[in-house]
Formats: C-alpha cells, sequence, structure tokens
C-alpha cells in the first residue's frame, strides 16, 4: 500500500496528543464537578453513562483517525500500462545573488539569463514550468503552471537582492525542485534548469545524484559569467570586501563541470540557447512511451467506515443513561 499524500498522515502527530490531553482534561474537570452531588442528584442530572462516554471518545478518536487515512488516499495494486509522454514540467532555479549584478555576459548576468527564460516561455505549448529564486536562501516563487503571461510576468520581477539574505542555497532550491516535481504525472517528463554563475559548497553531490535519479529528472545547467570575472555593480558603485576592496566576481567552471559528471547535467554552452535545447529534447522524448504503473484508490474504504463510526457517535449523543428516564 502507498499514500497520495503520506505527509497528511503526520498531522496525527498533532491532533492525537491534543485530543487525549483534552479527554483526559474533560474527565478530571466532570470528575471533580460530580463530587458536589450525591448519588440521587448525578442519576437525575447525568444522562451518559461512563461506559457510554469512554465509547464515544474512542468513536470521535476513531472518526479523526480514519478521516486522515482517507484524506491521504490510500492506493494499492493496480497495473502496468504503456503511455506516451504527455510533455515536460520545468522547474527553473534562479540565482538572485548580488554577484548576478556582474557585467560580463554584455551586461549583467540576470539580465541575459531573464531573457533567456522569456525565449523559453515564447517557445512552449503546454508544457509546466515553475520559478525558484535563490540567494543565501530558496523559495518557491511560482508553483507548476502553463499560464505563460503570469510566467512571463514573475520571471521580469526577478532581480539580485530580492532575497535579502546573502550566499549561494544552491542545494536548498534544487531539494524544492525536486519535491515540485514529484508531483508531476507519471506521462510528463521531468526537467530541473539552474541558471546561476556560482557554487554551493554546501551541496551534497551525493544526496543530489540520488534525487536526481529516483525521480527521473534530467538536468540542464545555464552558466553565466567568465572565468576573467567582472566587478559587481550594485546601484551606482561597486561592491566592495571587508578591506574595501572591489569584488571581481567569476565563475566557477570546476563546480559545474562537477556537475556534468556526478549530477549528469547537461550544460547549455555560450552560443547555445535553452529554447533550441528544450525544443531538441521535446523532438528526442516525443512519442516516446514508458510504463507506467495505475494505482486503484481505496480512500473510499476509511471514509465508509468512518462515516459509520461518526453515525453511531451521532446516535450515542441522544442515548440517556439507563435508556429512560427514571421518576
Amino acid at each position: 500500500m502507498r499514500f497520495w499524500n503520506w505527509k497528511i498522515l503526520l498531522s496525527a502527530v498533532i491532533w492525537a496528543p491534543v485530543i487525549v490531553a483534552a479527554m483526559v482534561y474533560c474527565t478530571k474537570k466532570r470528575n471533580c464537578f460530580m463530587r458536589f452531588f450525591d448519588d440521587s442528584q448525578t442519576k437525575k442530572a447525568v444522562f451518559t453513562g461512563k461506559r457510554t462516554l469512554v465509547l464515544k471518545r474512542m468513536l470521535i478518536f476513531t472518526v479523526l483517525s480514519l478521516f486522515t487515512v482517507a484524506a491521504a488516499r490510500p492506493m494499492t495494486g493496480g497495473e502496468e500500462i504503456s503511455a506516451k509522454s504527455t510533455g515536460i514540467d520545468i522547474a527553473v532555479i534562479f540565482d538572485v545573488s548580488l554577484s548576478m549584478f556582474a557585467e560580463d555576459e554584455n551586461g549583467p548576468r540576470f539580465e541575459k539569463g531573464k531573457m533567456m527564460m522569456i525565449d523559453v516561455l515564447n517557445s512552449l505549448g503546454g508544457d509546466r514550468v515553475a520559478i525558484i529564486p535563490f540567494a543565501g536562501a530558496a523559495f518557491m516563487q511560482l508553483p507548476l503552471t502553463d499560464d505563460y503571461e503570469t510566467l512571463q510576468t514573475v520571471v521580469s520581477i526577478l532581480e539580485p537582492g530580492m532575497i535579502e539574505r546573502q550566499g549561494t542555497a544552491l542545494g536548498s532550491a534544487m531539494e524544492l525542485a525536486g519535491e515540485t516535481l514529484k508531483s508531476s504525472p507519471e506521462t510528463s517528463d521531468k526537467m530541473m534548469i539552474i541558471i546561476s554563475d556560482g557554487e554551493d559548497p554546501s551541496l551534497n553531490f551525493s544526496k543530489m545524484k540520488d534525487l536526481i535519479e529516483k525521480e527521473h529528472i534530467h538536468l540542464a545547467i545555464l552558466p553565466l559569467g567568465t572565468e576573467d570575472g567582472a566587478p559587481v555593480k550594485v546601484g551606482d558603485s561597486y561592491l566592495k570586501d571587508k578591506q574595501n576592496q572591489t569584488v571581481i566576481s567569476k565563475i566557477n567552471k570546476d563546480f559545474f563541470d562537477k556537475c556534468v559528471s556526478v549530477l549528469g547535467a547537461v550544460e547549455i554552452k555560450k552560443g547555445n540557447t535553452l529554447s533550441s535545447y528544450i525544443k531538441n529534447f521535446k523532438k528526442s522524448s516525443r512519442g516516446e512511451s514508458r510504463m507506467v504503473h495505475i494505482y486503484k484508490e481505496r480512500f473510499q474504504i476509511p471514509l465508509f467506515f468512518g462515516l459509520i463510526a461518526f453515525f453511531v457517535y451521532y446516535l450515542l449523543s441522544f442515548a440517556k443513561r439507563g435508556g429512560k428516564n427514571e421518576k
């Protein structure tokens, strides 16, 4: 058995202790309250016996548990069928660290990256794209969508400094992209594109390799910058280091070479474009068949028993102690 969204099951870690604590608290308060009455008064005031009360609490706990399992959508069995590729889901990881202001790409690096992205969006049709900017942290700017007008608007506002925390959290961005692409249909190709000029010293190549292979992700990198480097112009001044020297930002070619050799990435070399790479990729995968496992949904089972348990709980709410009023 597997679950469509197993993370929903983790919600039980939150609500289960809360429910148990509430039940214990209510029991203590009930017992304290009943001490003020004698047996005859208690029989008149209390319509729910202790056994019924315990049963009701067990039922509500069972109802919540079954509904949680149903919401996670359990799946079993199924069969493998041959299906053709239906398109590409692309997660674009865009560097917005200050070094992208360096002007060694016939202008600022980030401007060239944005131009290539706009070119890609103009050439797509029916494929989905997600935008993940990163610097010292990474976040999802726009989830997978085929709304190209919105995508172009988002790309147009990408700019170095939009994330206050500086650095190169490429690993975090790749993990976020991987999580995004996990939701892609099995009939879609998955592609991760990195547009950057730098490296992440803390990047766990082994972990990233496992992620890419497990999710069958095609990785492409677009290195920006030159080995000679260029000063980083921020506004009307140049970025300085602690010694008040002008910072010269250079591309780390060794890092990108390692991405190619270890992660199996395809490097978009100078003179080539992202749109031409994606176009060629789509041609090579067009009509390609793959085996897709189709699972059978089983959420109806826990949902059915959960509704029965709730119905029994509802009936018990009207049941009086002893079944009748005593005169």
